[in-house]
């Protein structure tokens, strides 16, 4: 019932439409012409736009048809990208887990492999690079790192430090150098950079190349507090160090290359007994020996560290007695102290007083069998013309040194 009722209501509007149609087609008969050169065309206004309604409806099914055939390749093809993109994806994860888990071999293959069709073609190339490193194989470094650098060109900075990584990794510092100083250049803040910087100048034993790099490394935080001050001493007693080997026929001019030296060292560093060892050693070598042994004797009492005894003990010039009477005063508050007992028998020695200094160093091995304390106790019993116990002590001295049981020889 209602089907019909559509029906007529549709009959009703078809017959409406088209008397309004013929309507107008009368009152507005028109006509078109269309001229080509010498060709002229004419026809009715309604049968222009017919015509017009024609190619319309012509270039409709023309492009629906265009659709059907050409969308299902365009879907087919994209879902082939699509599983060839998922697949990629799989081996470069399987790739990045063998390089973190050290497959080395493995991570190379798939990394390289999928490379080129990853959208993350740099990080494979890298992450390929490094694998190669631990290989061993520098040329394939070298071709993978060039590729990187094809493959996203914008990010020159991370191809440069892998380089330089895989160069400091391998103990390459002369070579990595002159790259993290060009870096540095460029990126003066970067916390990695200075990082590398410092490690290749350390090894490399510019100490003030590395002097120079303290204020970047604070200001980046790169090292903590801690390991900064120990870097810092390491600093300084290397160039203390190599300005006691390298002193030149000008004394003036060392003794000013010293008072430069110590005068750049910040004054928490000056109470620092390895510090103030190799700065007495230094005056004493340079004709302080009264300033030298001054500045041992303030700082031995405020610790007895070892190295401070040790360099009084071994300080030259025309002291020994002056310091054997120093350090006897010490030994009533220290009697139990062998770096102090062993000072105590080489001032003896330089005094040539060998039976005390034999009775210092046999107390002193009581405490403790020290290599050391063996060979200055050789020495001393060979002074005194006892061969075979010079002899005896050498031996066991080295056996101290090789981890071999030692005994403890006293004087009869």
């Amino acid at each position: 019932m209602i089907a019909v009722r559509i029906s007529i209501v549709l009959l009703l509007l078809a017959t409406l439409f088209g008397s309004s149609l013929y309507w107008l087609i009368g009152q507005f008969p028109g006509f078109v012409v269309i001229s080509l050169g010498t060709t002229a065309l004419q026809f009715t206004l309604w049968t222009g736009v017919l015509a017009v309604l024609a190619l319309w409806l012509l270039f409709r099914i023309l492009l629906s048809l265009i659709r059907a055939l050409v969308l299902p390749g365009l879907h087919l093809s994209r879902n082939w990208q699509a599983k060839k993109q998922h697949k990629n994806s799989q081996l470069t994860y399987r790739g990045l887990l063998d390089l973190a888990e050290g497959r080395w071999a493995s991570a190379c293959k798939l990394l390289t492999k999928t490379a080129a069709g990853s959208e993350l073609a740099l990080i494979n190339y890298l992450g390929a690079a490094g694998a190669a490193a631990e290989l061993g194989n520098e040329e394939e470094v070298n071709q993978l790192l060039a590729l990187a650098e094809k493959a996203d060109s914008r990010n020159e900075l991370a191809v440069a430090l892998t380089r330089v990584r895989l160069l400091v990794g391998k103990g390459d510092y002369e070579e990595a150098l002159p790259m993290l100083e060009l870096l540095h250049g460029r990126h003066p803040t970067h916390p990695y950079i200075l990082s590398l910087l410092e490690r290749s100048y350390r090894n490399l034993q510019q100490w003030d190349q590395l002097e120079k790099l303290l204020a970047d490394l604070r200001a980046n935080k790169v090292l903590g507090d801690e390991a900064l001050r120990q870097l810092e001493i390491s600093i300084r007693a290397q160039q203390l160090t190599a300005l006691a080997k390298n002193l030149g026929p000008d004394m003036a001019s060392n003794k000013q290359a010293l008072v430069d030296l110590w005068g750049r060292t910040a004054k928490s560093l000056r109470s620092v007994p390895v510090l103030i060892a190799h700065h007495a050693a230094l005056l004493s070598q340079l004709g302080e020996p009264v300033q030298a042994e001054k500045e041992l004797r303030r700082a031995i009492t405020k610790g007895w560290d070892k190295e401070l005894l040790t360099s009084y003990g071994l300080l030259g010039g025309e002291l020994a007695a002056q310091q054997l009477k120093t350090a006897e005063t010490w030994f009533k508050a220290q009697p139990d102290n062998p770096d102090l007992l062993l000072a105590l028998a080489r001032l003896c020695q330089r005094g040539e007083l060998w039976g005390k200094a034999r009775d210092y160093l046999e107390a002193a091995l009581e405490l403790d069998s020290r290599s050391e304390i063996y060979a200055e106790l050789a020495e001393v019993m060979g002074r005194l013309g006892e061969h075979d116990k010079s002899l005896q002590f050498y031996r066991q001295g080295l056996l101290a040194v090789t981890g071999g049981e030692t005994q403890l020889m006293v004087r009869a």
